[in-house]
């Protein structure tokens, strides 16, 4: 039975090709909230799942891309809250979350990029935190089928 390391995790933006190749950590989260179903006589809590959600969140390293490599891959995913005007729907962009390195292992969502900072310290790497809300369902496929 393999165990994956976060060596073998990334992050691919809208389309499978494009792979955001330096990040440092991702992560996600769902929650589903629980609708009471007690009446007045009952003496025990039940409940009865409402609505589910997920949020996450990944760090980025910050990078130049060398002269003739293509760079949609990060300027796409900090385009689509760091820029001059509103942020609209067409902002939403398709993650794939990798865990284990093979197409297998995906978590796909549509999701919308909630906040993102620059982080620059003397001696360590520039780093662009992000959070995400994901509008949505999960996709069926890899590790969520």
């Amino acid at each position: 039975m393999p165990f994956y390391t976060g060596r073998t995790g990334s992050i691919k933006v809208d389309s499978a090709s494009n792979t955001v190749a330096k990040i440092r950590d991702w992560s996600i989260e769902t929650t589903v909230e629980l609708l009471s179903t007690n009446s007045i006589d009952s003496s025990v809590n039940t409940f009865t799942p409402g609505v589910k959600s997920a949020t996450g969140s990944a760090t980025l390293l910050y990078y130049r891309v060398p002269t003739g490599e293509d760079s949609t891959e990060f300027t796409t995913l900090l385009g689509k809250i760091m820029k001059r005007g509103a942020i609209e729907s067409t902002d939403r962009v398709k993650l794939t979350l990798n865990v284990g390195g093979e197409a297998g292992d995906d978590i796909i969502v549509n999701a919308y990029i909630t906040s993102a900072s620059v982080s620059v310290s003397t001696g360590e790497l520039s780093v662009v935190p992000i959070n995400f809300t994901v509008d949505g369902d999960f996709e069926v496929e890899g590790v969520i089928a």
